[in-house]
């Protein structure tokens, strides 16, 4: 059986809402939803998702993982006049990797400020 790793990326909604930034079991990775924090909040979609980004790739090292093993996106958007903002950080991270991904609309994200939130799986493949 494989041993189940959880990381925390120290924010403090993951322990008020019981949940793992990342969780790696065997060679699969699962990172939660993950938006921008802090001042970056306040700037566009572009720069929002490459912090997200950014955040990601800090869970997927904590693992032993990389970006380059994504397999997986999901990206949630509260307003799709923003998709070229976020198609191009994601391109930017991805556009070598490609992985499957699925993009949608949303209400509203946590925080209210949030434009866009990122889900990824990886496979360390090698």
């Amino acid at each position: 059986m494989s041993e189940r790793l959880n990381i925390s990326s120290g924010y403090p909604f993951e322990e008020r809402y019981g949940y793992s930034r990342a969780v790696r079991v065997g060679q699969q990775v699962f990172v939660s939803g993950t938006t921008a924090r802090g001042p970056d909040l306040d700037r566009d979609a572009y720069v929002q998702a490459q912090r997200v980004i950014g955040i990601i790739a800090e869970a997927l090292e904590k693992v032993g993982a990389e970006l380059r093993h994504v397999v997986r996106t999901v990206v949630y958007v509260t307003d799709m006049a923003d998709i070229d903002h976020v198609a191009r950080a994601h391109g930017g991270a991805f556009g070598a990797v490609r992985p499957a991904s699925t993009l949608v609309q949303v209400a509203s994200l946590t925080p209210a400020s949030a434009r866009v939130e990122i889900e990824v799986t990886a496979i360390i493949h090698d």
